[in-house]
């Protein structure tokens, strides 16, 4: 036999992946799902007791074909926020986003920006170093600490909220995350009060902007929520009163629904 020619090469390249973790979206839902499994019921509590409960007990363990999640960006309309499909078209905002993830969306905002000045050297040198993990250092950190003190608490907390953000609600293409992120683990003594739809809705809206605006091949930021939204209104409708249109509303768009 002959050997394969380069373009044969590639046809089979790209029939033999269907799935590669959301690459082109940098959002990984599955990571997430598989991470949490893996805690105990202690580490569990602690996640609920932050307020993202809903997300981890929820969210998907399914990799997404990137066609159907470049399909949602590339058919969102910036300046009014809507995704324009050729069955309809609805409106994002960060309260959708709250609802999609089942996050906090109607308290308190995060800062986008932060002055060092602002925040005590000690808390401001402690959170800086999480946030320069990357999302495999994350992840075996939340996974090893050991709960045994006050202090290691206080460091699952910070590990979980930036490897939370890193895996699925605010990814990026880079090690380190986005400086806007520092916020959300300087004081983890009550996360649950902090806005997360408006955080999340934030990156998602600053995401799909960078991307077209550079005409770059991939996105940072959330798109399983714009997926999730998608879902629930054009199968509920915008204004169903359904009881299973209720939100979280990932707790209906689990695996076998979404596939």
């Amino acid at each position: 036999m002959g050997r394969k020619t380069t373009v044969e090469k590639e046809k089979k390249k790209q029939t033999d992946v269907k799935y590669d973790k959301c690459h082109r979206t940098r959002c990984s839902p599955s990571e997430l799902a598989k991470t949490y499994i893996g805690f105990s019921n202690q580490k569990k509590a602690l996640v609920h007791e932050m307020g993202f409960g809903a997300l981890a007990e929820n969210v998907s363990n399914y990799n997404f074909s990137n066609l159907i999640m470049m399909e949602l960006v590339d058919s969102f309309h910036i300046p009014d926020s809507t995704v324009r499909t050729n069955i309809g078209r609805f409106k994002v905002d960060a309260t959708k986003v709250g609802h999609a993830l089942g996050l906090n969306a109607t308290r308190g905002l995060y800062r986008q920006k932060m002055l060092k000045k602002e925040v005590p050297r000690e808390q401001y040198e402690a959170a800086d170093k999480f946030r320069k993990k990357s999302l495999a250092d994350l992840r075996d950190m939340v996974m090893q600490i050991q709960l045994d003190i006050e202090e290691d608490i206080t460091n699952f907390n910070r590990a979980f909220i930036l490897y939370m953000q890193k895996a699925v609600l605010c990814p990026n293409n880079s090690k380190p995350l986005s400086p806007k992120t520092l916020p959300t683990i300087l004081d983890v003594t009550n996360p649950r009060a902090m806005n997360w739809g408006r955080h999340v809705y934030s990156f998602l809206l600053n995401g799909i902007t960078k991307m077209k605006k550079k005409n770059l091949k991939s996105v940072d930021s959330c798109v399983f929520a714009l997926l999730i939204i998608y879902f629930q209104e054009t199968y509920f409708g915008v204004d169903s009163k359904e009881a299973d249109a209720q939100p979280p509303w990932l707790e209906y768009w689990k695996d076998s629904a979404l596939k």
